[in-house]
């Protein structure tokens, strides 16, 4: 009999409607992280904000995200409660919103610039539930025939919420409402889908992994074996989560370091785009920056469902080099160009650059046991991917040397940086293709 793959999770929860709840958090979460470099901008414009305070904003908001990423692993691997903990992230980041909202209410000034960093460390917290939770219910919802194909599905979401909120944020304001009452209605919006999310998946549970009912071994079910150090790592998958260490293989750690220097690379460029724009392409702090910005982060709708898709079907680890060589190139092209060339450019690099979720978190799947996804995800995701996030402003605003017009340079100094790391491709352990079948199929 031929092997047919089962995948379970809570028993009131469809994978339908796992996916749903879940890519409604994607989508708010990362829509509201937009506007953590567009405050900054906003502040450098009408509070005279410095390079040196947008840098430590950026910063502040990036190491409490990543920080606070294995805490939250660690927690829901123990726990469970998966979904309510997704709730309780989207909260705590619309709070942290509303602490940029007083900043910008307030006079200029040293209390303005405080608030802004308090503002940027709750809403750091709270942006480092999504990813490792988010990434945990999908895989372990989803068999590994279609884990990348769900896991692109559920990316392309956050790619529309970064995408469309930079141009709903000056839709909202040009109807007679200030920035800083923009900010705070999107916050209002963020604990109104936090309800919701609770309500739809807060009562989901720890999720049983994906079993695979073989022919021959008396008939019995056993635990997916589809890689030599992924799903069937460590024999039964409902024992105790392991420990960081145990996690620790030369894969997960050569796929972690990957992650953190093209996320500080790329992830530093995208942070410094607005004033990018706003001071040499001087488009001004206008719709057509949110437009501008919009076009950038629409390439990942459609770059993570096929990314997604290819990691089922080939080999991830030659997928995400071939990924981070797109999204260097197409940096370095849009500064070279102008027009609809620099246009292009930047959706292609929006394609590539908002499309390593599913590359990344496939390639978790693969090399930690499935009972301890979120903690392998927050070593990936929130060490790596966010902690380079962390990184990657602070390394472009000291390539800068205070000046914005050294910012083309320091976006070529990262890219030719995250292209390096494909050099390290050898290093993590090929995994199995896992299925054939049609790329949109």
């Amino acid at each position: 009999m031929n092997a047919v793959s089962v995948a379970t999770t809570d028993p009131s929860h469809s994978r339908g409607r796992t996916l749903a709840f879940t890519s409604l958090g994607h989508f708010m979460n990362d829509g509201m992280v937009f506007f953590i470099p567009v405050v900054a901008d906003i502040l450098a414009k009408s509070h005279g904000a410095s390079a040196v305070l947008v840098t430590a904003i950026l910063t502040v908001f990036y190491v409490a995200s990543a920080g606070f990423g294995l805490i939250v692993g660690r927690v829901a691997d123990s726990l469970g409660r998966r979904g309510l903990m997704i709730a309780f992230g989207l909260l705590i980041l619309s709070l942290g919103l509303l602490g940029f909202y007083l900043s910008l209410a307030a006079t200029a000034g040293i209390s303005s610039d405080m608030l802004a960093l308090a503002a940027a460390l709750v809403a750091g917290i709270g942006s480092s539930f999504y990813h490792p939770l988010g990434g945990s219910v999908i895989q372990l919802a989803f068999s590994a025939e279609s884990r990348g194909k769900a896991l692109g599905v559920n990316g392309a979401f956050g790619s529309l919420g970064r995408a469309l909120y930079p141009s709903l944020f000056f839709i909202v304001a040009a109807l007679a409402i200030s920035k800083a009452n923009t900010v705070i209605i999107f916050a209002a919006f963020g604990i109104l889908s936090a309800a919701v999310i609770a309500y739809g998946i807060g009562s989901l549970s720890r999720a049983r992994p994906a079993l695979i009912k073989a022919s021959g071994n008396g008939g019995h079910e056993k635990t997916a074996t589809r890689s030599g150090t992924g799903d069937n790592a460590s024999g039964n998958s409902h024992g105790s989560a392991q420990t960081i260490r145990s996690m620790l293989t030369k894969s997960v750690v050569a796929l972690t370091a990957i992650a953190f220097i093209r996320s500080m690379a790329f992830i530093g460029i995208v942070s410094w785009v607005p004033i990018y724009l706003t001071t040499q392409k001087h488009l001004g702090l206008s719709s057509q920056l949110g437009y501008t910005v919009t076009i950038m982060f629409a390439g990942g709708i459609v770059g993570q469902p096929v990314f997604g898709q290819l990691a089922d079907r080939f080999d991830k680890r030659i997928v995400l080099a071939l990924n981070t060589l797109g999204s260097a190139l197409t940096i370095l092209t849009y500064i070279s160009f102008s027009g609809v060339g620099a246009i292009i450019s930047l959706i292609f690099f929006g394609f590539f650059t908002f499309s390593g979720f599913p590359l990344l978190l496939s390639l978790v799947s693969d090399y930690v046991p499935r009972r301890s996804t979120t903690t392998g995800n927050a070593l990936v995701w929130g060490l790596g991917s966010t902690g380079g996030q962390a990184l990657g402003p602070l390394v472009v605003g000291l390539l800068t040397f205070g000046s914005y017009s050294h910012l083309s340079t320091a976006f070529i100094i990262m890219a030719s940086l995250a292209a390096a790391t494909v050099l390290a491709t050898p290093l993590m352990s090929k995994t199995d293709s896992r299925v054939k079948m049609p790329l949109f199929g």
